[in-house]
């Protein structure tokens, strides 16, 4: 990826970005994979495991599966590899750091380069909402920016990414330790279904409501109210076409969408979601438009 003469920058991000391995060749960027394991097997996380096969084990498993960081030496030997030519530099946009500890191995990692421009960003989001930024990092590269203009562009960008994401429960959320065990009781207790706001890397339970057209309903009237309509929104499901289908009807019908990019939630995002989530991520508006 030729930028401003003789650089290349090389665009980097971790595998809960949910870009599957050909989209990312596609694009021109690198995933590295985070690590999942069902008992004594592990499989990297869109590589040797897929999101349909990982929510089939997931169903028939007894025990939740676990999720490991990348490991400083692993990111260390994806540098080395990534800074080949000697004006190569890098952008590296990863998982927030409040749910994983792979933006601090890259930290470590990129210590040890210290004459190499390596931008370590965190992203302050996951998944389908790292898409956004991540559209945002191409489009400059291929526009010729360097690696610290796209830096500091997406660390400005990533404060307005907002995500709001429905799941059947939030049992598997605390079983993972993403939320409070008294949380989760009480989204059990009452059987409804959460709603779930990110932003900053701060998880929330927005909303608490009874099916699957109530928490559509809501979702559809906030990103009305919120949605930066200069950038398509990202959407995301946990292999659930039928509801993924009726979540992008309502949106359509409350907000005019007409385009929207989408993924399947991958193994590490989907082992806290658990199957039948759907959610979207969107850019908000600036103040006053």
């Amino acid at each position: 990826w030729q930028q401003g003469g003789a650089i290349m920058v090389k665009i980097i991000v971790d595998s809960t970005s949910d870009i599957p391995q050909e989209e990312a060749a596609r694009l021109g960027i690198t995933v590295v994979p985070l690590t999942v394991r069902f008992g004594t097997e592990e499989y990297r996380d869109g590589v040797d495991l897929m999101p349909a096969e990982f929510f089939k084990k997931f169903a028939a498993s007894k025990e939740l599966p676990t999720t490991s960081q990348v490991s400083s030496g692993v990111f260390m030997d994806v540098f080395r590899e990534q800074l080949a030519g000697k004006d190569d530099e890098i952008v590296a946009l990863l998982f927030t750091h409040r749910l994983s500890g792979t933006y601090q191995s890259a930290c470590i990692a990129r210590n040890t380069f210290p004459r190499r421009k390596i931008f370590v960003v965190e992203s302050g989001t996951g998944s389908f909402g790292i898409w956004l930024l991540v559209k945002e990092a191409v489009k400059m590269r291929d526009a010729g920016c360097s690696a610290g203009e796209i830096a500091a562009r997406i660390d400005e960008l990533k404060r307005r990414v907002i995500i709001h994401i429905a799941l059947e429960t939030l049992k598997f959320a605390q079983k993972g330790g993403r939320i409070p065990m008294t949380v989760a009781m009480v989204g059990s207790l009452l059987h409804v279904k959460p709603i779930l706001r990110i932003q900053d890397g701060k998880i929330e339970i927005e909303k608490k409501v009874r099916g699957n057209q109530a928490a559509y309903d809501y979702m559809a009237k906030v990103m009305d109210e919120e949605w930066d309509r200069s950038c398509p929104p990202s959407l995301t499901s946990a292999q659930c076409p039928d509801l993924l289908a009726a979540f992008v009807s309502r949106l359509r019908t409350e907000t005019g969408m007409k385009e929207y990019d989408h993924h399947e939630l991958g193994t590490v995002i989907g082992t806290y979601s658990g199957p039948g989530a759907v959610g979207m991520a969107y850019f908000l508006r600036k103040p006053g438009f």
